[in-house]
């Protein structure tokens, strides 16, 4: 069984780069999720740039995110790979307003201030 689920996933993906490779010319690539049943892989087509479109693939066993691009000669190209474990273990990342740190303790603060309300 195994071994088939491997082939459907490859025969899938397979599919889903020709399908959106025969379809590059007619109109934007439009993101929809795909799943196999057995929730290992997920993918979808995005538009990242004005003239660039990409399939992204996402192995929920290994924590990977692969994107593949095709150019104008309809190759398909590797863009990218990253294992994502280490993304899921951060609370924030980068300049954001407010901050998670900021939320937290407002959230405590009112917290607290309902518990005195309580008493």
């Amino acid at each position: 069984m195994r071994a088939f689920s491997g082939w459907f996933a490859f025969v899938l993906l397979l599919g889903t780069v020709l399908g959106f490779a025969a379809g590059r010319f007619d109109h934007a690539a439009e993101a929809q999720s795909v799943d196999n049943k057995t929730t290992r892989w997920l993918g979808a087509t995005v538009t990242y740039s004005q003239s660039q479109d990409a399939f992204v693939l996402f192995d929920s066993q290994t924590n990977r995110l692969m994107a593949y691009g095709i150019d104008g000669t309809k190759k398909l190209h590797l863009i990218a790979v990253r294992e994502i474990s280490y993304d899921l273990k951060l609370t924030s990342y980068g300049e954001q307003k407010p901050t998670v740190l900021d939320i937290k303790k407002a959230w405590e603060e009112e917290e607290k201030k309902e518990r005195e309300r309580e008493k």
